[in-house]
């Protein structure tokens, strides 16, 4: 039988909103320090993105294939920045980044976030292999030289043990890959995540799973939050950039530079903002707590 952290704890977390490890004490979770801080920081981003009135819209790629180097140059040429969630233990393998092409990825200004060491269903793992994926994985990344605040579940698959691992080992947040409004399956679900994310454990995201992955499906998320007239984030998930339409995960390269050409277009008429996933929750770096 699997074994998950303390009902108690869960249930602390819950209470909390899972906002951040502040949850438990500060040597439990080395935030309770950040506490005022993060809420300072995400109530000032609330304040920004109320006087720009737009949505703004995050671009994030998951697993840290060899291609989301190109990808990123794409996004730089055209003064964006975007979320690369990397799993540490497969940098340098055939198909995925080496260090070298991921410290060039962060060079650029983009934020590099943690994926797990190997990309596990972390639901099914018992409560220790889940925390040695996701704390282990932080800390080969922060001694990289990366920040590293973000994380992001593989396959979108968590349970409450994990939310709390993932905030506990001190991110600042964790992307989940669905929650957003689909024209197919969930058109009942919000058109925007809010600023601050309602659960920064559960950062909602677009999934594009199933859809036809082109620059007008693209845009279209993002033109239905701009018709709503409101101000919340657009997250998006990528994974790898190539032409295989056998793959419903990829994304055509002369989509996605479609696209991001057109999102670049609407960030210069301030009709949207563009900004990481870190950037807009803010707060400060943490190290792992060596408990973890």
């Amino acid at each position: 039988m699997k074994r998950l952290v303390p009902a108690c704890l869960v249930a602390a977390a819950s209470v909390a909103g899972l906002q951040h490890p502040a949850a438990a004490t500060a040597r439990e979770t080395v935030s309770a320090h950040a506490a005022a801080p993060q809420m300072k920081t995400a109530n000032a981003t609330q304040r920004e993105a109320r006087a720009a009135g737009v949505p703004t819209v995050v671009l994030t790629f998951d697993d840290g294939t060899a291609d989301h180097l190109a990808a990123a140059r794409t996004l730089s040429k055209r003064g964006l920045k975007g979320t690369f969630y990397v799993n540490s233990g497969r940098l340098g393998s055939r198909g995925y980044l080496s260090v070298a092409a991921l410290r060039a990825i962060g060079r650029e200004g983009h934020e590099i976030g943690g994926h797990t060491l190997d990309h596990p269903h972390l639901s099914e793992q018992f409560e220790a292999v889940q925390q040695t994926e996701i704390c282990d994985d932080r800390r080969a990344l922060l001694k990289l030289g990366f920040d590293v605040r973000s994380f992001a579940y593989p396959f979108g698959d968590f349970d409450d043990a994990t939310k709390l691992l993932a905030m506990r080992c001190g991110y600042t947040t964790a992307r989940g890959i669905n929650g957003l409004y689909r024209p197919d399956s969930c058109r009942s679900c919000p058109v925007m995540e809010k600023i601050p994310p309602a659960d920064l454990a559960d950062v909602r995201a677009t999934s594009q799973t199933g859809l036809p992955r082109t620059a007008r499906t693209l845009r279209e998320s993002v033109t239905r939050a701009q018709r709503q007239g409101a101000r919340g984030l657009v997250v998006f998930v990528f994974h790898e950039i190539k032409d295989d339409r056998r793959d419903k995960y990829a994304t055509a390269p002369e989509e996605f530079a479609a696209f991001v050409d057109w999102v670049a277009k609407q960030r210069k008429a301030k009709t949207i903002d563009v900004k990481t996933l870190g950037d807009v929750v803010g707060g400060r770096v943490w190290p792992v707590p060596d408990e973890m």
